[in-house]
């Protein structure tokens, strides 16, 4: 389970560029829970995620990740506990590294480092066999550098590659925005498999409204570094896309056109 209470995020306080980006987030995930969150830019998603994963110190406010106070997590520790897939497919993988390189990394995520071999025969097949269920062929290019890879079939390998060694949370940041329409269908279909396998506790930041309402089991709106909108269950079944667009609208006191969100 997550639990976030009376999270605020402040940069540069004190200074005339003081940003509240957070200002007191309330919000609890069961194990297993998927989460797509959603708001307009500067609402503090991203805010929300870095203090998940460590890269964002809170102001106040507390984060526990499976029952661990998630300030008193070492670097390991957190490493142990969060995995990430971000927008760019370039951030999470290294393009000079082969495949199999790349998965050994992730597979000894928070783990001790020793001098023994990173890619053994037994990983290897782990390996092979994780990427074969890709469907694109991967499992015979364990040897190439992850740079030959397209966005697409880098980002698939890099949500692999976040789910190789156990996690209690799962954060994806926008993870299908850089891919063409195709590529992110197929990622997003992967995305839904590798939770279902896995039963990892995932949030999900995106700017899609369609992806918000058709992935995973509830959806969340921020909007000035507030909570704004929880809706799970029946409710959210029988929402539609323009339900949260006229929010979208109404929170920020404009008429937007519809342009200006993502719908598809």
């Amino acid at each position: 389970m997550i639990s976030v209470s009376g999270l605020e995020v402040v940069f540069g306080a004190g200074t005339p560029l003081e940003k509240r980006a957070l200002r007191g987030v309330d919000l609890v995930v069961p194990a297993g829970q998927f989460v797509s969150v959603i708001g307009s830019n500067g609402a503090g998603k991203s805010t929300l995620l870095g203090s998940l994963a460590g890269d964002v110190k809170p102001t106040r406010g507390t984060i526990e990740i499976a029952g661990q106070d998630a300030a008193r997590l070492s670097g390991n520790g957190r490493a142990r506990a969060v995995a990430r897939v971000f927008q760019d497919p370039l951030a999470g993988s290294c393009g000079a590294l082969t495949i199999e390189e790349n998965l050994a990394l992730a597979h000894a995520r928070g783990k001790r480092r020793g001098l023994g071999l990173a890619v053994t025969s037994s990983r290897r097949e782990l390996f092979r066999e994780r990427l074969k269920e890709l469907g694109l062929g991967l499992e015979n290019r364990l040897e190439d550098q992850m740079a030959l890879l397209s966005g697409g079939q880098r980002q698939a390998v890099s949500l692999i590659m976040a789910t190789l060694a156990r996690a209690d949370l799962l954060l994806l940041d926008e993870h299908t925005a850089a891919l063409d329409p195709a590529m992110a269908e197929f990622v997003m279909s992967l995305t839904e498999r590798v939770i279902g396998e896995t039963g990892v506790t995932t949030l999900m930041v995106t700017h899609s409204m369609r992806q918000a309402l058709d992935h995973g089991d509830r959806t969340v709106m921020l909007h000035e570094g507030k909570v704004v909108l929880d809706v799970s269950g029946d409710e959210r079944r029988t929402m539609q896309v323009e339900d949260l667009l006229h929010m979208f609208k109404r929170m920020r006191g404009q008429e937007l056109d519809d342009d200006a969100l993502l719908i598809g």
